[in-house]
Parts: structure tokens; sequence; C-alpha cells
């Protein structure tokens, strides 16, 4: 077991497009994309009035440094910040008079590699006390993917240090957890590669139906081949398909070394490490030759969802039980 506790999970869809009242609280910190698609404004957009009410800062992760955003936030200006600055800035969030601090991550186009570096940030974060931490996800109208989508795995390897994975049967055989998305052929090359004692998938379903079908014809081989141990989720429920996760991981983590490989939606990049938070034998692993950019130019859909959870040390957690 790990050294913190995920509690108290909340979930809100948002359908339109227009501002809503959506959040549990204003958060001190908001962390999005530093690229100029409109889907990362449609968050932005989403949560203006209470973002902007609230006075929470509100830092684009960019691969360059710069300043500040060309596009302001009403009358807030967005700093753009190198994904390493923005980490830090996560660490040394203040915290209220409760002593939690808080901060919400917009998922939606972010790289997953500064995604894993947030959550190690926010991870750190929690060890010195609860941390109140919003994850939101816009949902992308479904675009085919390109010929082009899917390129060679260039490397295999756990997300970073932080999500590598901890074990003291280093003998117990790999059970893979794959979350599938419709790059061709990653999924399965992945598991040649880690050759896993047995592999779960987890199938994304949402409004955007296209969706699914793609993915089930892009892993139409794998879908075959693991026709007793697949799971749906659904994309906009990141509270059941957390829970069906973990629950998923403790039942393997005393025979089995868990690795979580989540291609895909990136709601569930973010449920993986939070599962991982929790489950010091679980490891989160990315792959380097999947779309990898920090630039997402996809169209926003009308589907959106934010979830909230409190993670804190086990030890405030039994006290606060």
């Amino acid at each position: 077991m790990g050294e913190l506790a995920v509690r108290n999970l909340s979930q809100k869809r948002i359908e339109g497009k227009g501002p809503t009242a959506s959040l549990s609280k204003a958060p001190s910190l908001v962390v999005v994309a530093a690229d100029s698609g409109s889907r990362r404004g449609h968050m932005l957009n989403l949560l203006q009035d209470e973002i902007d009410v609230g006075g929470s800062r509100v830092v684009a992760v960019c691969d360059t440094p710069a300043t500040t955003d060309p596009k302001s936030l009403r009358r807030q200006q967005i700093e753009q910040l190198t994904c390493s600055a923005a980490c830090d800035t996560v660490r040394t969030l203040a915290r209220d008079a409760d002593g939690a601090a808080s901060i919400l991550i917009d998922l939606s186009c972010l790289a997953r590699q500064h995604i894993g570096a947030l959550f190690a940030a926010v991870k750190d974060l929690a060890k010195e006390g609860p941390v109140e931490l919003q994850i939101t996800y816009s949902l992308a109208r479904f675009v085919k993917p390109p010929v082009n989508w899917s390129t060679a795995i260039r490397r295999i390897a756990p997300v970073n240090s932080e999500f590598a994975g901890w074990t003291a049967a280093p003998d117990n055989p790999i059970e893979l957890v794959i979350a599938l998305g419709y790059e061709k052929g990653k999924a399965i090359g992945a598991a040649e590669y880690l050759e896993p004692g047995g592999t779960w998938l987890f199938v994304p379903t949402s409004p955007e139906e296209k969706y699914l079908r793609e993915v089930q014809a892009q892993n139409k081989e794998l879908l075959l081949e693991r026709k007793t141990k697949q799971l749906e989720y659904e994309v906009l429920s990141p509270v059941d398909a957390y829970h069906t996760l973990l629950s998923l991981v403790r039942g393997m983590r005393n025979v089995a070394r868990p690795i979580l490989l989540p291609f895909g939606p990136k709601i569930f990049f973010g449920l993986s490490l939070l599962v991982a938070m929790v489950i010091d034998e679980a490891a989160v692993w990315f792959v380097d030759g999947e779309n990898t950019s920090s630039s997402d130019m996809s169209q926003p859909s009308l589907h959106a969802v934010i979830m909230g959870c409190r993670i804190e040390p086990l030890s405030e957690s039994a006290t606060n039980a």
C-alpha cells in the first residue's frame, strides 16, 4: 500500500459551450496546456467566471520558456511556464487556513509527459498535507485518425521515476492493464514487448460513438485475444472508472507486478496516476512514439467533465475517517 489516500471523489458533467458554475471551489492554481487550439480554451471558457472571481493563478505548460500568454482569461493573464517550472509551482503551493492546497489540472491537451510530471509534483505536495485536486477533461469531437497517426515505438518505460512501481517480489509475473485508444498497433506492440502473464483491456465509451468503433477497428486483434478480460469505462464517468481500476489493481498486486499502460483519452491517464499514488506496486508506463506532441488542434465537443478528490497522507486520512 502507498503513503497516500485518495478520498471524497466527486464528478460533474458539463454539457454545452457557455460558462457554468461547476467547480467545488475556485482553486489556488489552474494548470492548462500552452497550445493555441480551441479545445484548451474550451475548459477555460466554461470555468472563466469562477476562476476569475476566485482569483486563481492560471499557468500554461509549454516546452520553452515564455512570459505571458497573448490570450488572457478576461482580466486575468495566463502565465506560460516550462513543465519543470510549473511542477516547482505545484510543489510550493500555499495552503489555506485548513491546511489544504488546491489545484485544478486540465488534462484535455497536456502532453502525457507533462501530466506525469505534474502528478508527481502533486504527489510530493500531498505527502506534506492534504491536496484538493480537480481534474477536468473536454471530450474532443471525433476525427478519423490520419494514416500517419501511429509511428514506430521508440521507447516504452515508466512515465517517470515516481510512477515506476515498487515490488518486494521482482520474480512475480507482469499483469498488464491497457486502456485502448485508436493508435493502430501500439497496444499490441507494447503487450508483445512486455510479455505479461496476463492482460486486461479498458475500452472507452462516450457520446462520440464513432470513436469507440475506431478503437475497436484499430485494436481488433488484441480484443479478439482478450475476450474474457475486457472492461468498458465511460470517459465522462471518471469516478466509476477510478474505482474499477483501483479494485482491479488491488486484486493483482500481491500476485503480480501491475503495469498500467493508458492509451486513448487522457482522463484515464490521470486516473492511472491516481491509482499509482495509492498503490506503490502499480507502475504507469508511457510509449514514446505515440502522439507525444504538446500541441492539440482537435475541436471540443459539447461534453466535458470535472472530477474532484482529496489526496492526503494515510495517517491524516485515518484521523479524519
